[in-house]
């Protein structure tokens, strides 16, 4: 195994001699670092008399006095110290235990894929995704990446100076429906943006509109993971929201395409063809599976303009003992680091539950969405679907949805009015002509006037 004791017990030895290296060091190297069972009692113990100001050996001996047989006491502890080049080495020290522990996880990691490789039941794809992670997760930020505010303040009003001047536009990754565009500025980096509604409120519909805006319309790569339908279901979608050819005649072209259809469907294929559009639709993803394979596509492309995960209440969990509660919160927590991770907005599906339905205004609200602490807690906007056509087919326009901003964290809340049409999977915004034109194509039919038992029998 990979390891250095001396390394270990020189760190150890140095702090006992320079107890200011206790913190010079603890952004480098963690407990787990260390390898020697009795140098991790022994750096747990510094670590919490390094709280109360008093690292030196005869605390250390009187807080481990159990370990006393291991390390010899006070005269092993003075030893130590003593066999100490330096105490202004620690960091030296620090780093090369943190690079052991790093090796160790590797070599841990490769042996572990090694006995699954060999295994003729285990599956390749998943083994790619297992090792993807697992050599991810090798390497992790250290406290020593963050630096001060003053040491980048000068490029933030660089770039206030510029989204002030037009030189930055201030717009994140649009949606493509300028009242909500100019509501929210867009879905940003690192944003985890959940689109939650009732079932079949129309979330895909929003899903298909975002991959058509991101990547169709603004050309940045986008990566979907369906676990509830098929790629091409997906794929109609994303041609009905961009060419505005029904789904009807997607499914069935020889009873329901003409003309203008194939014209409109060839100008698509054409787009998409262009695009960097990645649809995966395979069911039962974990989170370890989707975040290695959406940095396979991030590596792949270069950027991601946004990754879609369709939906939260299907993805499995890593671990399938924890309550269902945790493992919601494990899916909203995983697509908040993956966010960070990519530089990208992550939108992650969700359902409601039926608590809407018990009140006079259906309206979804947060605390409808299930398992709902998590996923209001790790999002960074919260983005509800509602047509009231589908608790009253009679409304006044039932083609009308409302886009509900209900939480974001640098903006305002509230809703926005667009025109659902659900045969093509589109969205549009409400203004007087696409209503107009939406209520031409799809006139209300006149509720007929109920028959009395006298008119029935009327001579």
């Amino acid at each position: 195994m990979i390891y250095s004791a001396e390394a270990e017990a020189s760190l150890i030895g140095a702090c006992l001699l320079g107890p200011e290296q206790v913190d010079a060091v603890s952004d480098i190297v963690s407990v787990e670092d260390f390898y020697v069972p009795l140098h991790r009692v022994m750096w747990t113990a510094i670590q919490q008399l390094a709280m109360s100001g008093s690292v030196n050996v005869v605390s250390l001996h009187d807080l481990i006095s159990d370990y006393t047989d291991e390390y010899d006491g006070l005269a092993g502890l003075a030893e130590m110290t003593r066999r100490t080049p330096s105490p202004d080495s620690a960091k030296l020290y620090a780093a090369t235990v943190h690079d052991k522990a790093v090796r160790r996880g590797l070599q841990i990691s490769l042996e572990e894929l090694g006995s699954r490789l060999e295994s003729p039941h285990s599956d390749l794809t998943q083994l790619v995704d297992q090792a993807q992670s697992k050599l991810a997760g090798v390497m992790g930020e250290r406290a020593s990446s963050v630096t001060p505010v003053k040491g980048w303040l000068d490029a933030w009003v660089t770039e206030l100076d510029d989204r002030f001047n037009g030189r930055i536009d201030p717009m994140g990754v649009l949606f493509n429906i300028p009242e909500l565009d100019a509501k929210t500025n867009g879905m940003h980096s690192e944003d985890l943006v959940i689109v939650g509604g009732e079932s079949g409120m129309g979330k895909t519909v929003v899903a298909a509109h975002i991959l058509d805006s991101v990547c169709l319309r603004q050309n940045k790569p986008a990566v979907m993971f369906q676990l509830e339908m098929r790629k091409e279901q997906v794929l109609n979608r994303v041609m009905g929201s961009h060419t505005g050819v029904k789904l009807d005649a997607l499914k069935d072209p020889r009873r329901h395409m003409n003309g203008e259809g194939w014209n409109q469907v060839t100008a698509g294929v054409a787009a998409a063809k262009e695009a960097g559009l990645v649809i995966d639709d395979r069911p039962g993803l974990t989170p370890t599976q989707i975040r290695a394979a959406a940095k396979r596509w991030k590596e792949h492309y270069g950027e991601l303009g946004c990754v879609i995960i369709d939906h939260a209440g299907i993805v499995q969990p890593d671990d399938k003992t924890i309550p269902r509660e945790q493992q919601m919160a494990e899916v909203s927590k995983s697509g908040k680091i993956l966010a960070k991770e990519l530089g990208c907005p992550v939108i992650l599906l969700a359902q409601i539950n039926r608590e809407n339905t018990k009140r006079g205004d259906k309206r979804p609200v947060m605390s409808d969405l299930r398992e709902s602490a998590s996923l209001e807690h790790n999002a960074d906007m919260i983005l509800f679907i509602y047509r009231e056509a589908k608790h009253n087919p009679d409304c006044h326009h039932p083609g009308i949805a409302e886009l509900i901003v209900a939480k974001q964290r640098d903006g305002e809340t509230g809703s926005v009015d667009v025109v659902c049409d659900l045969s093509r999977s589109r969205l549009l915004p409400a203004t007087a002509e696409n209503i107009a034109n939406y209520e031409r194509e799809f006139p209300r039919t006149p509720k007929p006037v109920a028959e009395t038992h006298a008119d029935r029998f009327a001579i």
